[in-house]
C-alpha cells in the first residue's frame, strides 16, 4: 500500500507548548515534527473518541489490588464481559464496521498503546496473524487480558478464540 504524500501545515503555538514539545522530542530522539505527527494521529485514531466512552483513568496497580481478593473465575467473567460490550461500543462509536480488521485494530492500538493493557508484539506464522500481549502486571492480568480479549471476540465476531497465558502475557492466533 502506498504511503499518503504528507501534508505541509503552519501552526501557531503557545511558547510553553513548543517548549514541553521540544524537550519531550529530544527525549525520545525524534525530530519535534515526528513527535507532533504522533500526538495528532493518536488524537484522530483514538482520543477524539474519549468523551464519547466515558474514560476513568485509573492506575494500574489499584485494578490488580482489587482483583487479589477476587477468584479467578470472577476476574475471567468480568473481563470477558467488559471487553465484549467496550469492543463492540468502541468499534461502533469511531463508526467502523463490527468486522476481523476492526477488532484488531481495536486490540492493537486501542487496547494495546491507547488503554495502554499490554505491549502488542505481531507476526505471521503459517498464513495466520500472532498476537502476543506482553505485561508486567502478573498472572492476575494476564487472566483478566484473556477474558477482554476472548470477550472482544465473542460479542464482535460471534467467535470462540484459543488464548494462551502466561504470567507475562497472553498469545492467540486468528
Amino acid at each position: 500500500m502506498k504511503t499518503p504524500k504528507p501534508v505541509t501545515h503552519s501552526v501557531r503555538l503557545d511558547r510553553k507548548v513548543y517548549e514541553e514539545l521540544s524537550k519531550e522530542a529530544s527525549k525520545k530522539s525524534a525530530s519535534f515534527n515526528n513527535l507532533v505527527n504522533q500526538i495528532l494521529k493518536k488524537h484522530v485514531e483514538f482520543d477524539q473518541f474519549i468523551p464519547d466512552l466515558n474514560f476513568v483513568l485509573i492506575h494500574k496497580g489499584l485494578i490488580i489490588s482489587n482483583m487479589e481478593g477476587q477468584n479467578d473465575d470472577t476476574v475471567l467473567s468480568r473481563a470477558e464481559a467488559a471487553g465484549g460490550s467496550f469492543a463492540r461500543d468502541t468499534i461502533l462509536t469511531m463508526g467502523l464496521p463490527l468486522n476481523k480488521e476492526s477488532l484488531l485494530y481495536f486490540i492493537d492500538p486501542v487496547v494495546c498503546r491507547y488503554k495502554n493493557f499490554a505491549d502488542c508484539q505481531r507476526y505471521r506464522r503459517d498464513g495466520k496473524e500472532v498476537f502476543y500481549l506482553r505485561h508486567e502486571l502478573g498472572a492476575r492480568w494476564s487472566l483478566f487480558l484473556k477474558g477482554y480479549v476472548s470477550g472482544a471476540f465473542k460479542n464482535v465476531l460471534d467467535k470462540e478464540i484459543e488464548i494462551d497465558e502466561t504470567k507475562d502475557g497472553i498469545t492467540f492466533t486468528v
